[in-house]
């Protein structure tokens, strides 16, 4: 569904000394309808590869494309949602708004637009009564149901979850798992999973591919590699758990 080819990402001056590669030489494939877990230490590079996929930054060098073709997709066909819901809310919006921005700027009239609303707070399971609720009356978990909603709005292909769990606790990360698993079935969409926390990924995601100062280390289906990992430093991951 969407293949990257040797992609890198490298900031700082001509000197070589100055280069700091925060994405190295990644290559793999999205397929359709997957969760696809990519986990990795703070600083693994892991946000900054979810950037250049949404298109947030470009490459330095290497091809990201879409259904064999050069990506220029509608920005439609993949969201991304963050780790920090404030980072794209207007505080001053109510939910209505929020959710149905996208649907606005691409030219759907508002009185549409808010009738589509409440069947989006229906598919992160809230209830209509949120539609006139702001942001700072939600907790952070409803928070990130909101900004899943959000990007369902435009019916994407692919879904981006940049840690968006890494602030709650595990019972509203389970929670917030268990639905991005039923929208996977009820979408019909891929999800790229990012997460640093391992432990969370059994039995939620189909493959996982891990990652260490911008170099994918390995990737594979997520039991065989819990199971028998190839490298030393996903096993190192393996023993410590939780890491941050």
């Amino acid at each position: 569904m969407l293949h990257l080819e040797k992609v890198s990402k490298q900031y700082g001056g001509s000197r070589k000394e100055q280069v700091v590669k925060a994405v190295d030489d990644v290559t793999f494939t999205l397929q359709e309808n997957e969760i696809f877990a990519l986990i990795g230490e703070s600083g693994s590079g892991k946000s900054t590869l979810a950037e250049l996929i949404v298109g947030l930054q470009q490459p330095t060098s290497g091809s990201i494309k879409w259904a064999n073709v050069q990506k220029n997709a509608p920005v439609s066909r993949l969201q991304i949602v963050f780790q920090n819901p404030d980072r794209s809310m207007n505080p001053y919006w109510p939910v209505k708004d929020i959710v149905t921005e996208p649907l606005r700027l691409s030219g759907l009239p508002r009185k549409q637009a808010y009738a589509r609303a409440e069947s989006l707070l229906g598919k992160v399971k809230l209830p209509a009564e949120f539609l006139e609720r702001y942001p700072f009356e939600c907790s952070g978990g409803q928070k990130q149901r909101i900004a899943v909603a959000r990007a369902l709005s435009m019916s994407p292909q692919l879904l981006v979850a940049d840690e968006i769990t890494s602030a709650l606790d595990p019972s509203t990360e389970h929670e917030l798992q268990q639905l991005l698993l039923s929208l996977k079935q009820s979408e019909g969409m891929t999800i790229l999973y990012i997460t640093h926390r391992l432990e969370t990924i059994a039995g939620f995601a189909d493959r996982v591919a891990v990652m260490k100062d911008g170099v994918i280390q390995e990737i594979g289906d997520t039991r065989s590699l819990l199971d028998e990992p190839k490298t030393a430093y996903t096993r190192a991951l393996l023993r410590a758990g939780v890491f941050g």
